[in-house]
């Protein structure tokens, strides 16, 4: 690195940093999100929903138990002849149980990536909660699961932990703010595939993310 580079650099770190210690909104109080409608369910009643709600948003909603999500992930894989595999660095799965002739870890930069993103059959996903009121999963974008796992494969399948199912969007918000010490700048709340319709309102799958979206529910 040249001198004059150096110097820029560590102005930049200099700026930067009495910008943090100066700036401070005193009249800032934090207060968690009002959801106006009132939902009445029950645990069972939220799962239920969940699940209605996901298949009309297009979702393909399987179940599962925590042990047999290999065996669950291979069957739907399998059903579409799906070989290559890009998956998060927190998936926390057995990937010798997983049968893909290429498994790729997004633990790079997308840059360094590119080629196989864009050009994996499937990628696998973990739903931080999933909200009944709307059939939605929200997924908390991050540098070990990158937001590009949901949009560029073909296929999107998203695991979703039956205690994590929540009322209402103001409940999963409030969740991802109290976990997190400011809201994460990258939220999804995936509602299926892809989706979109052109003037003579013909919807068609797939154009700006996956085609499928499976969601399993252990």
């Amino acid at each position: 690195m040249s001198k004059i580079a150096q110097i820029s650099s560590k102005s930049k770190e200099s700026i930067l940093k009495k910008l943090e210690n100066y700036y401070c909104d005193k009249e800032f109080s934090r207060t968690p999100s009002i959801d106006p409608v009132e939902h009445i369910c029950t645990t069972e009643d939220m799962l239920s929903e969940l699940k209605q709600k996901m298949s009309d948003n297009r979702y393909i909603v399987e179940e599962s138990t925590q042990d047999k999500l290999e065996e669950k992930i291979n069957e739907i894989a399998s059903s579409y002849g799906y070989t290559k595999l890009i998956y998060p660095q927190n998936l926390n799965l057995n990937l010798e149980k997983i049968n893909a002739e290429q498994k790729i870890c997004f633990d790079k930069n997308i840059e360094e990536l590119r080629s196989e993103v864009f050009h994996s059959d499937f990628s696998i996903i973990h739903a931080r909660v999933g909200v009944s009121s709307h059939g939605v999963a929200l997924v908390l974008s991050s540098k070990e699961q990158p937001r590009m796992l949901s949009l560029a494969p073909k296929l999107c399948i998203v695991l979703l932990k039956k205690e994590n199912i929540v009322k209402s969007l103001s409940e999963a918000l409030n969740l991802a703010k109290k976990e997190n010490e400011n809201l994460p700048s990258n939220i999804l709340f995936i509602a299926g595939p892809s989706r979109t319709a052109d003037i003579e309102l013909i919807t068609v799958f797939g154009v700006h993310g996956p085609q499928q979206a499976h969601i399993i529910i252990y």
